[in-house]
């Protein structure tokens, strides 16, 4: 396992039994009355919107879905989770809901908040279509056909001298130049191989280098 798998995973599992101790929490609770449980509630949704300004603040994060997909903070698609005013509103709707512990909904989920290292260090991820997050691979899968895919508003100079390809397999060429060029309509972003006669001005195009495979010594053939 990674360094960063491992520390996702202690990450789960610091959620699993913070949400254990959360409710063994409101279970002790069972004898308040519904005003002073909504005052509970709410200050429990106060500390939630707390962390997750605090996570944000402190740089660029990411959120992964129970899907696998990784989205940006300010995908719609995670409003569910982000907004916690929303999420906790059907449960100080009814409190009873919130009570019944032997139920598989008694409060809402909180989202599980990546950085870019982390996100990078997975086994595989696909990101979001919506918000497209710029990571370094727009679906990572291992083994994928000895390819590494990322959009190219992913690229940077350490793919330079790469040999790259579209995903439906035409040849592009190395890569040799990615610029940012001030045109009548605004900045264009532009990144030149030298196999194409015109440079590629979509960020959002996908393309695919071969990934090597770590070399063996001695040569196979050679070992006794």
């Amino acid at each position: 396992m990674s360094e960063a798998a491992g520390e996702i995973r202690e990450r789960e599992q610091a959620a699993v039994r913070a949400l254990n101790e959360q409710e063994d929490y409101v279970r002790r609770m069972g004898h308040l009355s519904d005003e002073e449980l909504t005052r509970q509630l709410v200050a429990t949704l106060r500390q939630e919107k707390t962390r997750l300004d605090r996570w944000i603040d402190s740089g660029e994060c990411f959120i992964l879905s129970s899907a696998g997909k990784i989205h940006l903070p300010q995908c719609p698609s995670m409003r569910q989770f982000m907004d916690r005013d929303a999420a906790w509103k059907p449960y100080l709707d009814d409190l009873d809901r919130v009570r019944d512990w032997h139920g598989s909904d008694n409060a809402p989920d909180m989202p599980t908040l990546l950085t870019r290292a982390e996100v990078e260090g997975l086994k595989a991820y696909k990101t979001c279509s919506v918000c497209a997050p710029t990571l370094d691979h727009t679906d990572k899968r291992p083994g994928l056909r000895g390819w590494t895919v990322l959009k190219c508003g992913s690229l940077k100079t350490k793919h330079f001298g790469k040999y790259f390809s579209f995903v439906a397999g035409e040849e592009m060429g190395v890569l040799t130049r990615i610029s940012t060029v001030e045109t009548i309509g605004g900045l264009e972003f532009r990144a030149e191989f030298d196999g194409l006669d015109d440079p590629v001005t979509d960020p959002s195009v996908e393309v695919m280098y071969p990934t090597p495979r770590p070399s063996t010594w001695p040569p196979l053939d050679e070992r006794n």
